[in-house]
C-alpha cells in the first residue's frame, strides 16, 4: 500500500546505438532542410506521483485501504487476546480447584477449556481468511487506482512533450545517466495541478447562489374613479 503510484506503461523508447546509426529521418528536417538530432527528455514518475495533487489524492485512497486492513487486524488481535485471557482464567481455576472439584466438576472444567481452545482456533482461521480477502480486494483496488492515475496523468505528459518538442521521452528508471535540465517532471506536475484546481473550481462556481431577482412590481390597477358629488339637501318650501 505504501508503494508509489508509478505507471507500468512505457513512456518512451530508449535511444539505442542501432537507432543512432540508422539512416536520418527526413521528417525531422529543419527549415533549411538539415536533419536535426531527436530531442530526448526524461520524467521521474515517482516524483510526479508523490508531489502532484492528482498523485496525492490517489495515494490517500491507498492509505485509507491500508488503514482499514490494519484496523481490522488490530480489532481481531484484541478479540484474540480476550479469548486467550478467558482460556488462561479457566486453566488457573482448574489448577487451583482441581483437588477439591468433584469428578463431574473437574470434567466440565476440562471440557470448557477444550471448547474455548477450539473456538479460538476457528476464530484465528476465520480471521486470517477474512484479512486475506481484504488484502486481495485492496490489491485489486490499488491496481484500479494506479490505472486511473496513469490514464489521467498521460495527457499532461503528452502536452508537455509536445510543447517542448520532445521526440523521445524516457522514464528516469531506465536512464543510467540523466542531465537534470532534461527532466520534465516539474512541468508535468504544474500542468496536472493546474488542471486539478480548475476542475475543483468549476463545481464551486456552478454551485454559487445566483443574485436574487428584484421583485416584480405589481401591475398598476385601473385609475380610481372620481367620487360622485354629494347631493345638497333640497330647500324646504
Amino acid at each position: 500500500m505504501r508503494d508509489r503510484l508509478i505507471p507500468a506503461l512505457v513512456l518512451g523508447l530508449a535511444a539505442t546505438a542501432a537507432a543512432q546509426e540508422a539512416a536520418p529521418d527526413k521528417s525531422k528536417a529543419d527549415a533549411k532542410g538539415e536533419v536535426r538530432a531527436p530531442r530526448i527528455a526524461f520524467i521521474d514518475m515517482g516524483r510526479v506521483s508523490t508531489e502532484s495533487l492528482l498523485g496525492k489524492s490517489y495515494a490517500a485512497q491507498l492509505e485509507t485501504l491500508k488503514n482499514e486492513i490494519d484496523a481490522e487486524g488490530t480489532k481481531k488481535q484484541n478479540e484474540l487476546s480476550k479469548m486467550d485471557a478467558s482460556i488462561k482464567a479457566l486453566q488457573d481455576e482448574l489448577e487451583k480447584q482441581g483437588s477439591i472439584l468433584s469428578p463431574e466438576g473437574l470434567d466440565k472444567k476440562k471440557q470448557d477449556i477444550v471448547r474455548k481452545q477450539r473456538e479460538r482456533q476457528a476464530f484465528v482461521e476465520d480471521g486470517q481468511a477474512e484479512l486475506q480477502r481484504m488484502r486481495e480486494r485492496a490489491q485489486q483496488q490499488q491496481q484500479a487506482i494506479n490505472g486511473e492515475f496513469q490514464q489521467k496523468i498521460k495527457p499532461h505528459i503528452d502536452a508537455v512533450a509536445k510543447e517542448r518538442g520532445i521526440d523521445i521521452l524516457l522514464d528516469s528508471q531506465v536512464a543510467i545517466v540523466a542531465n537534470k535540465s532534461f527532466d520534465i517532471s516539474q512541468d508535468v506536475i504544474v500542468r496536472s495541478d493546474d488542471a486539478e484546481r480548475a476542475a475543483k473550481a468549476k463545481p464551486a462556481a456552478s454551485a454559487a447562489p445566483k443574485p436574487a431577482a428584484s421583485p416584480a412590481k405589481p401591475p398598476a390597477g385601473p385609475p380610481a374613479a372620481n367620487p360622485a358629488p354629494t347631493p345638497s339637501p333640497s330647500p324646504q318650501p
